[in-house]
């Protein structure tokens, strides 16, 4: 198994730095400890979300942590990371310190509808409430009813990550193969892949462990297809 990125294990030593456990991180964010955990301990890939790190970065600011260090970890006008450039390479780089003081919600208007509860494995749906809004990206542009998710537990790994936020079109179709999430009927929601169905059975596949699931139809709410995510590779 690969190691974490550089950017898991500087966020674990800023963190050190604040004299925070990362169950009181996880609390300040409104998060699940596994949730949180997974970006110290099992994260890969090269910069961590930029909304993550501006949440920290006020958080650690109390602390003493400077939030620029934060958003280093987003790769953000870092003294030796690489900022991130808009167009050619001669263009003029990001200018973080714009996209901190941003107003809160602009042009955010997509509706995330899952809540982590708990330890479970899994999330509940909030019953057509938001739980918070976020940027619409371009796949969803005129798609009224689409919404986002958060991922929760590793089962969809190396697919899908703890953190990591899902884009849901439900007018898309359901297809033999795709990614789907997955609303009980108790109101429980669930992310697999998607095998199967008759009339009274649903095969789903989860990575981690790997194996199929199988669930009673009358369980089963609905199903939505995933058609992205915030932090691709």
């Amino acid at each position: 198994m690969s190691e974490i990125s550089e950017a898991a294990r500087r966020l674990k030593h800023l963190r050190e730095r604040s004299g925070l456990s990362m169950r009181q991180v996880a609390d300040a964010l409104g998060w699940s400890l596994t949730r949180y955990q997974h970006y110290e301990d099992r994260y890969k890939r090269r910069w961590l979300p930029l909304d993550l790190t501006r949440q920290l970065g006020s958080l650690f600011e109390t602390r003493g942590i400077d939030p620029q260090e934060l958003l280093a970890l987003a790769g953000l006008e870092a003294p030796d990371l690489p900022a991130p450039r808009m167009g050619p390479a001669s263009g003029p780089a990001i200018n973080a310190r714009d996209l901190v003081m941003a107003p809160p919600g602009l042009g955010r208007d997509l509706p995330v509808l899952g809540a982590v509860k708990g330890g479970s494995e899994g999330f509940y749906f909030n019953e057509g409430e938001a739980k918070e809004f976020v940027l619409r990206p371009v796949g969803l542009q005129g798609v009224a009813n689409g919404f986002a998710l958060y991922v929760d537990g590793d089962s969809m790994e190396p697919r899908y990550f703890a953190g990591e936020m899902l884009y849901v079109n439900p007018n898309r179709p359901i297809t033999k193969g795709c990614f789907v999430a997955i609303e009980l009927a108790d109101g429980q929601g669930l992310i697999k892949q998607f095998l199967r169905r008759s009339d009274d059975l649903i095969v789903l596949r989860q990575f981690n462990p790997a194996k199929d699931l199988r669930l009673a139809a009358r369980d089963v709410k609905r199903l939505y297809r995933i058609t992205g995510s915030a932090e691709t590779s």
